[in-house]
């Protein structure tokens, strides 16, 4: 099998364990995401821009879902937020990077197709968030179509923004 398939693939199910992890276990699966996103940026061939791009959009994510929380999108147990200290849970803050860990790898398909990408956005990123609403990771302050509509409005934007950012900062990485 070609080098670049087995790295693929292991991003992708490196990142569905990630997914898989804080859905069923939220707090508890900190250290075991933070250790994985280690192992990650370890193995990277693309250690560099990962780092910078996780970091991005682990900040960008957390901005957002706190926007939307304040919203009263989404609603969250209060013991799974570190009221005063972040908006969100940090289990999402870091599922945010560890999204942000396939951009370069198991999503690379979506890079300079914006349209197909903010399409792809909008279908699946608020089904993700369904899922996590189905396993009690979240709930919603409003219908589930409602839900949908908003999460997709936003991913629709964002999907796409994490492949422009990827895409500038593994500029000025090959000018460094």
């Amino acid at each position: 099998m070609n080098k670049t398939v087995v790295l693929k693939v292991a991003n992708f199910v490196w990142f569905q364990a990630i997914w898989w992890l804080v859905i069923l276990f939220q707090n508890s699966a900190v250290l075991p995401v933070l250790g994985l996103l280690l192992v990650w940026i370890a193995f990277s061939p693309k250690r560099v821009e990962d780092i910078k791009l996780m970091s991005a959009v682990f900040l960008l994510g957390t901005v957002v879902d706190a926007l939307l929380t304040l919203s009263g999108l989404f609603i969250f147990n209060q013991t799974d937020v570190l009221v005063g200290f972040w908006p969100i849970p940090i289990w999402l803050s870091l599922l945010w990077a560890a999204f942000a860990g396939t951009v370069y790898h198991s999503l690379t398909a979506f890079n300079g197709r914006t349209v197909i990408a903010a399409i792809a956005g909008a279908i699946f990123a608020p089904l993700s968030y369904i899922a996590g609403a189905n396993f009690g990771a979240v709930e919603f302050g409003a219908s589930i179509m409602l839900s949908y509509i908003f999460i997709a409005l936003v991913w629709s934007v964002i999907f796409p923004l994490c492949f422009y950012l990827s895409n500038r900062f593994e500029a000025k990485q090959a000018q460094a």
